[in-house]
């Protein structure tokens, strides 16, 4: 049965249908007619016996229409199990392929092939079946994602979504940032998180000069000599570490994950470039290795060092640093990432690995990219001071012709101090390589 055909039977039950309630209806229509004029006559009344009468009429009417719409449902249901194989089942499942047995057999026999049924329910509500022919549908392949699965059938999905809802697609994806170095610098040295205000423009610190004069040995009766203690004020104005981030209205609507992680990686990468711009100042204020004779003891051939390594290069700088400053020792040596490493697998002439001396307890060794391949910083690194102005201030508005341009900007800056007392440089050491230091200390030219 085709759709025209399954159509046209749907409106032939329907015109049926009417034609059957109008017959059931037509006997009580005089009493209703009957009802309406007895109704006029009273002025809206009704007599007890034209009621009931009416009552019963309408009762009797009512279950007319609810029987011929029963039998029309169960006509439906008839014609749509006739729907697909042009006549209604009527046959249990076990008769069915008591029936078939022999079609069956064959596609066991053959190993090979399907014979379909349609199972539905009669007008008794019980399960009926009868084979259905469906070599007539059109061949249709596996649902799958990529053509050519099965006989040749094309991907049963494909996109036709445009470049803008593409790049959308992955707005919630996971982000894998880029390895970024840590504010290493902060951790080293005397960092100091300061109120921000306009009464703090500078800093202000007093370098104690060498004393003039001194006490002595006095006898009985003499004069007392004098001491005079001198003083140099020195100022550092703040500095200021700044970035802008531009963006769009429709990136922020719709990319609010990506908007976070580069707000969140733009505050990590400002802090983090104000440590790299202070540390070659470091460098540069640091003293240089200057002490070898005084290490090795003396000079000539019977002092130098044998088996120099590493370890002894650092102990030869935080022995001048703990020399300078009266005992005030080294809490780190600074060196490369791959240096600390190399220095941590230093072996004896038997392959053995060694230790660093007692002499070195106490200082961290500390590697990090940012040091070149051989340099070699070692001290008390708290007597470099930094204030950080505030914390990381951020600016939200409009830059240029953003309004106009559906963008907004973003500031983020932060205000810091960086200095060291001109009598504190001497407790940092600058090497400034393993290589130098080690060469002053043997004439074997030993090293790591």
């Amino acid at each position: 049965m085709d759709i025209k055909e399954f159509d046209a039977l749907v409106e032939k039950v329907g015109i049926e249908t009417a034609q059957k309630i109008k017959a059931a209806l037509q006997p009580y229509e005089a009493q209703v007619k009957a009802l309406a004029e007895e109704v006029d006559r009273n002025k809206g009344g009704v007599t007890v016996e034209t009621f009931t009468a009416f009552k019963k009429a309408s009762e009797e009417s009512l279950d007319a229409v609810k029987g011929i719409a029963e039998k029309q449902g169960v006509s439906l249901s008839e014609l749509a199990a006739t729907l697909g194989n042009g006549k209604q089942a009527t046959k249990s499942i076990s008769q069915v392929f008591a029936e078939d047995k022999e079609e069956i057999r064959k596609v066991f026999a053959q190993g090979q092939g399907t014979r379909s049924y349609m199972v539905t329910m009669d007008k008794n509500g019980n399960a009926v079946m009868n084979h259905i022919d469906m070599t007539s549908a059109k061949a249709a392949g596996a649902e799958a994602t990529i053509s050519g699965v099965g006989s040749g059938n094309v991907s049963a999905i494909t996109q036709a979504l445009d470049a803008a809802t593409l790049i959308r697609i992955g707005g919630n994806a996971q982000i894998f940032g880029q390895y970024r170095n840590t504010s290493w610098v902060f951790d080293l040295c005397n960092t100091i998180n300061a109120s921000f205000n306009s009464q703090m423009p500078f800093v202000l610190w007093f370098d104690e000069q060498p004393k003039v004069g001194g006490s002595t040995l006095v006898a009985e009766g003499t004069t007392k000599p004098a001491s005079q203690y001198l003083y140099t004020l020195h100022s550092d104005t703040y500095k200021k570490e700044a970035t802008i981030v531009g963006m769009t209205d429709e990136f922020q609507m719709d990319f609010s994950q990506l908007e976070s992680d580069i707000m969140n990686k733009a505050r990590i990468d400002v802090i983090n470039r104000v440590n790299s711009a202070i540390l070659p100042r470091i460098i540069a204020a640091a003293t240089p290795y200057n002490t070898e004779l005084s290490f090795r003891g003396g000079t000539g051939p019977t002092h130098y060092i044998d088996n120099v390594n590493g370890f002894d290069a650092i102990a030869a700088m935080a022995a001048q640093v703990d020399n300078a400053t009266f005992g005030a020792r080294a809490n780190a040596a600074v060196m490369s990432t791959f240096k600390k490493y190399r220095l941590g697998i230093t072996k004896n002439t038997q392959g053995t690995y060694l230790n660093p001396p007692a002499v070195l307890d106490g200082i961290s060794f500390v590697g990090n990219p940012a040091m070149a391949a051989d340099a070699l910083l070692v001290g008390d690194f708290k007597q470099y001071n930094i204030i950080l102005r505030g914390g990381l201030i951020v600016k939200v508005g409009y830059n240029g012709n953003d309004f106009a341009n559906n963008m907004f900007s973003v500031v983020l800056e932060q205000y810091y101090f960086d200095y060291i007392s001109s009598i504190r440089k001497v407790a940092i050491v600058n090497g400034p390589t393993f290589d130098n230091v080690m060469n002053t200390l043997t004439d074997d030219q030993g090293s790591i």
